[in-house]
């Protein structure tokens, strides 16, 4: 048995018999769902793709070949056979292994993302670098059956089936027969006949002037048989589909795909979650990313304290009540149900929950359409991925001031994923948008009053919170009501205050005690509290912020201290610059100093100078 932690080089798999890559496989599989049971993580997409990975590593050779993982979320098998498997206890910590593919870690990893359908248009950068740099060998897209619904990645399929002079390699990794329904076992007995040597070797004899004759009947009996498919119709040669756990046919045309003198889409067909049984039987993506778990009893560790929820679960359960309150309303969701704990409205609202797969693009137009003609949709996002949907969001939401809401999941630091995941970016992105509203709750209770208030608002609408958990009350205080832009104060003003927002009001409440130092929760971010902003006129005021600095609130703030006057004095805290890395929630709070702690200490500090 080969000891996975002593591999440097994925060039020792060209010596191994397909028994041996078999058992590797094996190997591999225990290995990674061991590691993720203590680490979380990627765990359905990375035990789907153990096979077709070592194959991969197999026939080609990186980095000189390029192998492009659209995510990098089903990478790990790649990270262990590039020598990377003594790292898997730091898996997804701060300082260790990170969860997706990251240029600093291997020369191996030559493609870096963690958003989705990316891989084609990065081949078509390859392919043309390739035309000046012969260190470059095969160009290999590694995208999944979800991945390559998104516009992006038709982008790509279109350029480069355009260019008859370079050549790409596109394995598609079909989990979920998303594409499969023209081929059949006609189809796979062709595509091994075509691969097989003998097939190759007749083609390059036949003389000239016989292929140019024969060519239209090919041509019509591949279309017979595998159906004028969308890949074939974009000029790339089609097979498939091909069982993505048999190496040996892994192996068999993945070389006929290299030797080939043209772009090639491979279909492989593969189960998401191989190899341990709840992932494989996970219908709701569950299993796709988790937290620790026990193996053997199958079950996920659940860390929450007892009457708190996931921020999602409660959203969730005040999105139940609104969809009874409000008929017109509807749900729109780029394919994170499951991680926005929305999946569970399904059975009661099936068609007025809508997942438009990985198409953030779409799900904003979508939506302003829909509320042209009176309805209320409700667009629940990652941060990270609203980004994705900017131009959409400037152009068809807030500049036709279009009735959209936006639940911003994952907003502020988000654990474990790294610099892509971050949601940071999302208030300076909307904040110079007209017509737009952005709230922040910091818990429940606000987010239903909140969401009342925006669907009778008839404006654009975002609401965001993070990632986490929080305390199980929705519905306290709602007769309270809810002015627009109007801040609250949560201990009593002085002349040292701190204005923040979301979740991160309840650890400065926790950690003030008897400071004599005001709280502010600014509940709504845009428009801001102009009339609470003048009461604090010749006062020192910390603006305390989960987000880049650049575009932030506190800009706001500066510019109507600047016009009024107001003379108050403003010190910030927000993140730098930059795109932070991989570590908790709290490590990252910590790093950048916004934690109350730290924020209380540097105030403690300044005025005591003063």
């Amino acid at each position: 048995m080969i000891s996975l932690e002593e591999i440097t080089s994925p060039s020792f798999l060209k010596q191994l018999s397909i028994p041996e890559l078999e058992e590797l496989c094996v190997q591999i599989r225990q290995f990674i769902i061991n590691n993720v049971s203590k680490t979380g993580g990627h765990l359905s997409s990375n035990l789907g793709f153990i096979e077709a990975t070592v194959a991969l590593h197999y026939v080609f050779d990186s980095p000189k070949d390029k192998l492009l993982f659209d995510v990098g979320h089903q990478a790990y098998t790649h990270k262990i056979l590039t020598g990377r498997a003594n790292q898997f206890i730091n898996l997804r910590k701060k300082n260790g292994l990170n969860g997706f593919l990251k240029y600093e870690e291997s020369i191996h990893d030559v493609w870096e993302a963690g958003h989705s359908s990316t891989t084609i248009s990065a081949a078509a950068g390859f392919l043309e670098a390739k035309e000046h740099d012969s260190s470059i060998g095969e160009v290999v897209a590694i995208i999944g059956d979800g991945s390559i619904q998104n516009g992006l990645a038709f982008e790509g399929l279109n350029y480069i089936g355009s260019q008859k002079n370079q050549k790409v390699i596109i394995v598609l990794n079909d989990n979920e027969m998303s594409i499969s329904k023209n081929v059949g076992r006609l189809a796979r007995r062709m595509s091994k006949a075509r691969v097989r040597k003998g097939y190759l070797r007749i083609k390059r004899l036949t003389p000239m002037f016989l292929k140019k004759h024969t060519v239209r009947l090919k041509d019509f009996a591949y279309t017979a048989i595998y159906g004028n498919n969308m890949f074939r119709c974009l000029g790339y040669a089609y097979y498939g589909p091909i069982d993505g756990h048999q190496l040996k046919e892994l192996i068999t045309y993945f070389q006929f795909a290299k030797e080939a003198k043209s772009s090639v889409v491979l279909h492989l067909k593969t189960i998401k979650g191989k190899g341990y049984s709840p992932a494989e039987c996970d219908l709701q993506g569950k299993w796709h990313g988790v937290g620790p778990f026990d193996v053997d009893l199958e079950q996920l560790k659940e860390n929450i304290k007892p009457g708190r929820i996931p921020w999602g679960v409660g959203i969730s359960s005040i999105l139940s009540k609104i969809l009874k309150d409000y008929p017109l309303t509807r749900i729109i969701n780029p394919a994170m149900l499951s991680g926005t704990h929305l999946d569970c409205l399904q059975k009661d609202f099936d068609d007025r929950v809508i997942d438009v797969g990985i198409n953030e693009e779409h799900a904003v137009v979508m939506a302003a359409a829909m509320a042209r003609e009176n309805l209320i949709p409700i667009v629940s996002i990652y941060a990270t991925f609203l980004q994705r949907s900017y131009d959409y969001i400037n152009h068809d939401v807030c500049r036709s001031n279009n009735h959209v809401i936006f639940l911003i999941d994952h907003a502020g630091f988000v654990s474990g994923d790294g610099s892509t995941h971050q949601g940071i970016f999302d208030i300076s992105m909307l904040l110079p948008l007209p017509n737009m509203v952005i709230a922040s709750p910091k818990n429940l209770i606000e987010v239903n009053k909140l969401l009342r208030f925006a669907i009778n608002y008839h404006a654009p609408f975002a609401i965001r919170y993070p990632k986490g958990d929080v305390v199980d009350k929705i519905d306290e205080d709602n007769d309270l009501p809810l002015t627009l832009g109007q801040w609250i104060i949560e201990k009593p003003l002085t002349k040292v205050n701190i204005l923040t927002y979301s979740d991160n009001v309840y650890d400065f409440l926790d950690n003030l005690n008897e400071e004599n130092i005001g709280l502010i929760h600014a509940l709504f971010i845009k428009p801001i509290d102009i009339d609470l902003l003048k009461s604090l006129k010749n006062t020192t005021l910390y603006i305390v912020e989960e987000v880049i600095s650049i575009g932030s609130l506190a800009s706001l703030v500066f510019e109507i201290n600047s016009k009024e006057n107001l003379n108050i004095k403003i010190h910030t805290f927000s993140i730098e610059n930059s795109f932070p890395d991989i570590g908790t929630r709290e490590q990252l709070r910590k790093q950048y100093k916004i934690d109350a702690l730290s924020v209380i200490q540097t105030i403690k500090s300044k005025e005591e100078t003063c």
